[in-house]
């Protein structure tokens, strides 16, 4: 077999793609063999043998590992398992390569022997340990290296706390490797990356032998810091700055996992790091920032490895991820602030800053060779990460650190980069543009919280003089064509500002962001200015944009076809915002507005964020009642065709957008249109079966159901049935026992408005609430159960005793409907989402306990969750789970109706005194806690769900949760919608105590927790 492996691995090899694939299926085909890894370890020692075939055998061995070698491997394939035998044959000769001269072998082998030891070590290879260890004392350079390749990927995949015998053993040798320069840069920069990984293991084992790591964690510290702060002080060079980037990230983690201990080296850490960040600022900026000749090539040599590649970034990332980290601690801020000031060092820090932020010269060759990029870099998510975005991410850091320090430390190394950008103008240098755009950028960064102290009063904007960074900066990058992206900086940093700008800047911006937008200037430049302009429709006068209106919508509407789909979303952002600012303006250019949108939908159909923007324009379009008759009537030809496609996507999207123009349309609809829009979407809906055409379908039915009900009412097809009747009937399909709960999900919201609307009474009303309660006992998901409940929450507030009537007598399998209903949605209780629902479903809950209905009283549901001593302090598995399942106490539903309420007014009160907002933590005292900073607030924030309660989605709150209440005139016209939910509570729990309603004191306070205790002892009156 050894000769056949030898030939196809021959083949595997060639250049020739046939030869290659015919040798790849062969070689899958011979490894289901037990002999093939014995064979191909025979290949892979031989020395006489090429080496790229022996290379091309060890790799087949790991593959084979991962297929055959044990039954528990996540890619193991069906086959023969090798006997012990045959793995310690393998085993011992693939571990003999780990002392080969071949730096490829050792690498290969290195690979084999960690996949082995995650099936093997400890049980079948329990000397694997100490023979790694012992290749790390034998002192030949090559063998370390070896044996640290291994444990580079064993430590960190495989060990753990019990394994700290073996990371004690394994400690010493990692540093003796660390700090020998005798051994090769690679080696070295491995010890500390694996130590790095201790640090991990050993820190997790804190939450349950606090005292072992306490004794043991400082003299590890002292043995390791000195030589670590020793390379961190080194002169940064493309040698060591792997080395220098280890370090850090091992900084960073002992920070983390030993904060306490950490303490006493942190300042000499951040003295360190500073001097790097001074030393490294210039040659950064030559080698990749500044193009002058010999002195840049100096530069790039100075900072590049020995293969020639750039290596400082990850250095740089690393130092700026430790100092957002340091920021946080109480004990740093000493370096920070100083008698509520910024102190020099933080100035000169955030100087240096803007000098690393500025834009190189690779990302300036990117951003010509595809603008896209430039768009998606300037989004704040976007997916590079570089030295540019580890600075902002600092910055940010810094803000929420210090936010009443950061305004002045900006403000003042603004000062110094800017005298230096003016400096280099005045001498005719290219580079002042970089300059001045990184201080804009920086500053940008903080602009959105430095616009929000400022509206909250804290006067942040003060400690900066806008109107001379504008003198300075802004209109010297605003006038400069010949730096588009400097150009382009300065509309962006300044509709930032847009809330605080004085009204003169403001004009003049305005006026040039439109001409820029309309112009011939440079894409990047256009694309600026129309991020700029939205931010300036939304914060600034209408008086002030409504001029340059026309001009905007017109420079929008021509540009937006030339986006592509990874840009288009500025450009509909903007013209959004500007469409609001005057109504008769919009209209008047309304059909170049919908050529232009409704163009870009055509386009990217499938595009979820384009789509939203486009349906949000759309809706605003359909308000505006100027221009809602042309735009409907070029809007709805091109969405009945797109309906009429068969393609599902096409189809959900088309009829997305029709729900948009119904939801923002009048009510009633105008003549005809239900009577035209209404049968078009039941034909599409009755034939379909995907989903998302059948979810979009149903939001659309509750809009049209919402705005022009009668007519739907009225509206018969040639059969004579009703458009409620067809629309019971799709709710019927939708509902079915073997329909999907996904295809379903809104099917509860078009019920709702159905029977808020077109009052559904008598045996329509039953038959509907018979389909939805049969299937709501069965539904499987609680996402789908919970879309249901918001019918039977409006049903009891208008109609209790009837409801309880109806589903007593309703049969659903072994079940009465009241006990389907009320176990359900005391189960879902809390999986239901919207501020208007919540509130209906607590006042319906109140009104149900108040019947005092025997019947009511006498269905039991799930209670509290009794503890599990057998998944108690453990992750529990999906396994453990099915095994040892959680098992709930029953109670009453009165009771559980108790306890939920009292829930959701906990929420409320919690909600009410916990949101409160972070002042910013450089105002707290100073002490000697250095521990990660404990502001009670911030960990209300971060609390786990179960300290808040059933959140309730924060009711009466003030938090925006996204449903569409709003958008609702019924929601806004109920009641229910404006009264204080504490209130009612508290009122509804007085009464049930005072009048001992349902038995309260002897049945249902007997199951209350003390928690739910405490809250109720709270609103009665003492």
């Amino acid at each position: 077999m050894e000769s056949q492996i030898f030939e196809v691995l021959q083949g595997s090899l060639s250049a020739e793609p046939n030869t290659r694939m015919r040798s790849e299926l062969a070689l899958k085909q011979l490894g289901l063999s037990v002999e093939f890894p014995v064979a191909a370890a025979a290949i892979a020692t031989t020395e006489t043998v090429d080496v790229a075939i022996r290379q091309a055998a060890v790799v087949q061995i790991r593959v084979y590992v991962g297929q055959h070698w044990s039954i528990g491997s996540n890619k193991y394939e069906p086959g023969p398992i090798p006997d012990q035998a045959v793995k310690q044959q393998v085993r011992q000769q693939v571990f003999g390569l780990l002392s080969s001269s071949s730096r490829k072998m050792r690498m290969a082998a290195a690979a084999v022997v960690s996949s082995m030891a995650r099936y093997d070590w400890p049980d079948e290879w329990p000397q694997l340990f100490a023979q790694l260890v012992e290749l790390l004392r034998s002192g030949a350079r090559d063998q370390a290296h070896a044996a640290m390749c291994v444990f580079s990927e064993w430590v960190t995949q495989e060990m753990s706390e019990q394994n700290i015998d073996q990371l004690g053993t394994l400690l010493p040798e990692l540093r003796r490797l660390f700090v020998d320069g005798g051994y090769d840069m690679e080696t070295r920069v491995m010890a500390v990356g694996v130590f790095g990984d201790c640090i991990e293991i050993i820190s997790n084992m804190a939450f349950t032998q606090t005292e072992f790591v306490d004794r043991h964690t400082p003299p590890m510290l002292q043995e390791w810091m000195e030589p670590v702060l020793a390379v961190l002080r080194e002169a940064a060079s493309g040698e060591n700055l792997a080395l220098k980037s280890e370090c850090v990230r091992a900084v960073i983690k002992m920070s983390e996992g030993f904060g306490k201990h950490m303490a006493a080296y942190n300042g000499m850490v951040l003295e360190a790091v500073w001097g790097q960040l001074q030393a490294l600022c210039e040659p950064f900026a030559l080698a990749f920032v500044y193009d002058e000749g010999e002195r840049s090539e100096a530069a790039a040599a100075q900072l590049a490895s020995s293969s020639g590649d750039a290596v400082v970034d990850g250095y740089l990332l690393g130092m700026f991820e430790w100092l957002s980290k340091a920021a946080e601690r109480k004990a740093m801020r000493k370096y920070f602030v100083e008698q509520g000031s910024a102190t020099g060092f933080f100035v000169q820090l955030t100087a240096a800053l803007m000098s690393y932020a500025q834009i190189t010269g690779e990302m300036l060759a990117d951003w010509a060779d595809d603008l896209d990029l430039f768009v998606a870099d300037e989004d704040e998510e976007g997916y590079r990460f570089n030295v540019r975005v580890s600075v902002q991410e600092l910055v940010q850091s810094l803000m929420y650190a210090f936010p009443r320090t950061l305004p002045a430390a900006l403000w003042q190394a603004a000062q110094q980069r800017l005298e230096l950008a003016q400096q280099w103008r005045q001498q005719g240098s290219a580079h002042w543009w970089l300059v001045s755009e990184a201080v804009l950028w920086t500053v940008g960064m903080a602009g959105s919280a430095l616009v929000e102290q400022q509206e909250e009063g804290q006067a942040a904007m003060e400690q900066m003089d806008l109107g001379a960074l504008f003198e300075t900066a802004v209109w010297p990058l605003a006038r400069s064509a010949e730096f588009p992206f400097g150009q382009g900086r300065a509309f962006i940093f300044a509709a930032t500002f847009a809330k605080v700008l004085p009204t003169g800047i403001a004009e003049a911006l305005v006026e040039a962001s439109s001409t820029a937008v309309a112009g011939d200037m440079h894409a990047a430049v256009r694309l600026s200015a129309v991020r700029a302009i939205g931010n300036l429709s939304r914060h600034l006068s209408a008086g002030l944009v409504q001029p340059y209106q026309r001009t905007i919508i017109g420079g929008l509407a021509d540009l937006i076809p030339q986006l592509s789909e990874d840009s288009a979303h500025i450009a509909l952002d903007a013209l959004q915002a500007t469409l609001k600012v005057d109504a008769a303006t919009t209209a008047e250019l309304e059909p170049m507005v919908s050529q232009a949108v409704l163009g870009m939908w055509q386009r990217f159909p499938g595009d979820v964020l384009l789509t939203s923007m486009v349906i949000d324009i759309v809706e605003d379009l359909a308000r505006n009642e100027l221009a809602y008759a042309g735009f409907s009537q070029r809007a709805l030809p091109m969405i009945g065709e797109a309906m009429g496609s068969g393609e599902g996507m096409v189809v959900a999207s088309a009829i997305d957008l029709l729900a948009g123009l119904v939801k923002g349309g009048p009510s009633p609809m105008p003549d005809g249109y239900t009577a035209t829009v209404f049968p078009a979407l039941m034909q599409v809906l009755a034939s379909s079966v995907d989903s998302e055409v059948l979810q979009s379908g149903q939001a659309c039915l509750k809009y049209l159901v919402q705005k022009d009900a009668d007519r739907i009412a009225q509206w018969q097809d040639g059969s004579g049935v009703s458009g409620v009747a067809l629309i019971v009937r799709l709710v019927a399909r939708l509902l079915a026992p073997d329909a999907s709960e996904s295809a379903a999900l809104f099917v509860g919201d078009l019920v709702t408005k159905l029977v808020q609307k077109c009052g559904l009474g008598g045996a329509a009303l039953a038959e509907l609430v018979h389909v939805v309660t049969t299937r709501l006992a069965t539904a499987r998901t609680a996402s789908f159960a919970a879309s249901l409940l918001p019918l039977y929450a409006q049903l009891v507030v208008h109609h209790a005793a009837e409801v309880v009537d109806l589903l007593a007598g309703m049969q659903c399998g072994p079940q009465t409907g009241l006990q389907a209903v009320l176990g359900m949605w005391c189960r879902h209780y809390n999986d239901v989402s919207g501020y208007y629902s919540r509130k209906v479903q607590a006042a319906a809950l109140m009104q149900l306990f108040a019947l005092q209905d025997p019947r009511v009283t006498a269905v039991l549901v799930q209670g509290d969750l009794v503890p599990n001593s057998v998944n108690a302090g453990k992750i529990v598995t999906r396994s453990m789970a099915r095994s040892n399942p959680d098992q709930y106490t029953q109670v009453s539903a009165p009771a559980k109706i108790a306890k939920l309420l009292l829930g959701e007014l906990g929420a409320d009160l919690e909600a009410a005194y916990a949101r409160v907002g972070v002042a910013g933590l450089d105002a707290a005292e100073d002490d000697d806690d250095d521990e990660w900073d404990d502001d009670e607030d911030v960990l209300n924030e971060l609390a786990p769900a179960d300290q808040y309660g059933d959140l309730s989605d924060l009711i009466d709150g003030g938090f925006d949760d996204g449903d569409d209440d709003d958008d609702d005139q019924d929601v806004r016209n109920d009641p229910i919608y404006t009264q204080d939910l504490n209130e009612a509570l508290a009122a509804f729990f007085r009464a049930a105590v005072a009048s001992n309603q349902g038995g309260f004191q002897e049945s249902i306070k007997p199951t209350l927790t003390a928690r739910e205790l405490a809250m109720l002892d709270k609103i009665l009156p003492h």
